[in-house]
């Protein structure tokens, strides 16, 4: 068996949400838009202005064999698909063209070590190396007439939990009316079958508690509710907010500071009873720097940022080996980014909930004809060959950059 063609598709769907992005909400432009330059906060204004895309971008991956198997794959690339498309095209598809997709593990050696000696061990490179390794995961699959859970070495549970993504918090100054529709989202969200809610939280300590708050004085403690400060936070801030957080029974706290700072992310999960998440590693390289340091209790990678499958379970392997949980990170994309991450969540012996986005979604069921299934709050694997969902490429292809 052979690779004959890698196909990858930037995709740039239009919204049909009424909404923007939640995260874009919460720590996009729209925040940053009254902020001055100069400020006493720290990390200053000008280091949280993340950049958010008006559409819903992705990177589509199709790799197909000389026996007329396809796999699907998928990049994250929230932003630029068109940069990550390009790196598959002229980096990644020369070194597996040829190749047998089956060996997933020698294929994934060959593109990381294609740029290392440049350097490129995160970002950009990473997110093109998990479409791929995505759709040879998809590939094996269907040649072994398995699902990808079984090649991982089978479930070790039916489904996972999942935690609806996302509310974010409001400024001590938000009216009481802005904060009441927040809690209406999440009575709604507690009605459709969801038991938990991540909330983007960085919109200073007293706005965040306030918001949160209201939302737990609602919900009640059989309601779970989660954290993510997206590192806007300095280490004092995130201290004082983690010991409040934990009394309001938060259940983590995802990147409370800069993630480059792995000393203050030491300080922070050893002084706090909450534990800490975060979402931005990306290979087991960044995770073992972490344990040596003590600075982390939740490993968070996300499947098509994270070097694809074959490096988010030596993650989650490595985090389990320290008594570290393991939950996929799901944000905004497609169901093949939904299938890839079910499948590692109930094969991973440490899984303990796994993310899912709300917002209404182009590339979500639509663009296939057997979706993932989401029932009671919990996440299924799909049960067919590989990754187990049948894409609809017409459909899905609708969406591709012009």
């Amino acid at each position: 068996m052979k690779i004959v063609k890698v196909e990858a598709f930037p995709i740039q769907a239009k919204p049909i949400d009424t909404r923007p992005y939640w995260g874009s909400r919460a720590w996009g432009s729209e925040r940053a838009a009254g902020q001055a330059e100069l400020s006493t906060e720290y990390p200053v204004p000008l280091r949280r202005r993340f950049i958010y895309s008006q559409t819903i971008d992705t990177v589509v991956v199709r790799i197909e064999t000389d026996g007329g198997l396809v796999g699907w794959g998928e990049a994250k690339a929230p932003v630029a698909p068109q940069a990550t498309a390009k790196i598959i095209e002229l980096l990644l598809t020369p070194i597996v063209m040829g190749a047998d997709p089956r060996e997933v593990l020698v294929l994934w050696e060959r593109m990381y070590a294609g740029m290392r000696v440049r350097g490129h061990r995160a970002g950009f490179y990473l997110e093109a190396i998990a479409g791929v390794d995505i759709a040879l995961w998809d590939i094996a699959g269907q040649a072994a007439g398995a699902p990808i859970s079984t090649l991982l070495g089978g479930k070790m549970r039916e489904s996972v939990r999942v935690y609806a993504s996302g509310i974010p918090s409001l400024p001590l100054e938000a009216p009481d009316e802005a904060i009441e529709t927040l809690v209406e989202e999440a009575r709604s969200l507690r009605a459709a079958g969801y038991t938990g809610v991540k909330m983007a939280i960085g919109r200073g300590v007293r706005g965040d508690l306030r918001t949160i708050g209201a939302i737990r004085d609602a919900m009640g403690d059989g309601f779970s509710i989660y954290a993510d400060a997206a590192g806007v936070y300095s280490r004092a801030d995130a201290m004082r907010l983690g010991r409040a957080l934990r009394e309001l029974g938060v259940g983590f706290f995802e990147m409370p500071i800069p993630p480059e700072d792995v000393e203050g992310y030491a300080e922070l999960a050893q002084g706090l009873d909450i534990p800490i998440a975060l979402d931005s590693i990306m290979s087991r390289h960044e995770t073992v720097e972490l344990i040596r340091n003590r600075a982390i209790d939740i490993v968070q990678p996300d499947v098509c940022r994270a070097g694809g499958i074959t490096e988010c379970r030596r993650i989650a392997e490595l985090a389990d080996c320290f008594g570290l949980a393991f939950q996929p990170h799901v944000s905004i994309g497609s169901q093949i980014h939904v299938a890839a991450s079910a499948h590692l969540a109930v094969a991973m012996p440490n899984s303990i909930v796994c993310e899912y986005w709300i917002g209404k979604n182009p590339l979500g069921p639509a663009v296939v004809e057997t979706p993932v299934e989401l029932r009671d709050g919990y996440l299924f694997a799909p049960a067919g060959d590989g990754l187990g969902i049948r894409i609809k490429p017409d459909v899905l292809l609708s969406h591709v950059a012009h």
